[in-house]
């Protein structure tokens, strides 16, 4: 588990944890029942920082700067494939043309749209659940399971994967996970999310889960499969669903805010 735990922190983020995993492919397979475990403890880590940002300034700007300090710490991992994701299949090309455009390192207007409005949203609905007196520490609860919800959402494409590129591109790597390491991934998940943010919390993974068919149904009738892109960017939307329905469900009981 903790070899597990080392590879994804070395693959997922800029920290520097100067181990060799012997077989990282291999490591990285059997150890995926724990990927939501490191998504929380990257998430706890953040919302520490976030919680001391909150001492200094005012909730809503902590947020702020909690988002971006996510995105220095895992050096935009999953920004990118967002970004490159909604490049390539908002092009209105050909399939192997997007698939071209998704691996092309350049931003694309789409891509830059994209990375706008998760910022727009993620900020804005910080912002409304701060104005709607949420405690420092429930903010802070909720900060360490989103970064969580980035490894549990792509979690959920593992499931069965069938790599759409060719050559053996990276997400090939990611083809034939156990399901029960999956299952088990995703019911660590739940757990974390009910005893922190309770019935709201599981309802909001239960929305996830049901886009996540949804958006596996899009992408296998699209390319026949995933690629590195595609598995990534649901990271961010996964992020995006389960947020915006935990506030909507916190906000509406509260009658919203002015």
């Amino acid at each position: 588990m903790l070899n597990g735990l080392i590879l994804y922190a070395q693959f997922f983020t800029r920290i520097s944890i100067p181990v060799e995993i012997q077989h990282p492919e291999e490591k990285f397979k059997n150890n995926i029942q724990y990927f939501s475990l490191f998504g929380i403890i990257l998430g706890l880590i953040e919302a520490a920082i976030f919680w001391v940002w909150c001492q200094i300034f005012p909730v809503w700007f902590a947020w702020v700067l909690f988002l971006i300090g996510d995105g220095i710490i895992t050096g935009g991992f999953h920004l990118d494939a967002l970004a490159d994701s909604a490049d390539g299949i908002f092009s209105s090309r050909t399939v192997d043309k997007m698939l071209t455009i998704m691996k092309d390192s350049r931003l694309g207007t789409m891509g830059t749209l994209a990375l706008f409005y998760f910022y727009a949203i993620m900020m804005g609905l910080g912002v409304c659940l701060s104005n709607a007196q949420f405690s420092t520490t429930k903010m802070s609860l909720l900060a360490a399971v989103v970064i969580m919800y980035a490894k549990t959402g792509i979690s959920l494409n593992f499931y069965k994967m069938k790599y759409a590129g060719k050559g053996g591109g990276l997400a090939s790597i990611w083809e034939g996970i156990s399901t029960w390491r999956i299952v088990v991934d995703q019911v660590f998940a739940m757990l974390v999310t009910f005893l922190t943010l309770g019935f709201s919390g599981i309802i909001a993974y239960l929305a996830v889960f049901i886009v996540d068919l949804l958006y596996r149904h899009y992408i296998y009738g699209l390319f026949n499969g995933m690629t590195g892109d595609t598995v990534g960017c649901f990271a961010e939307i996964s992020q995006v669903v389960f947020l915006l329905v935990y506030a909507g469900i916190n906000l509406s009981s509260l009658g919203g805010i002015l």
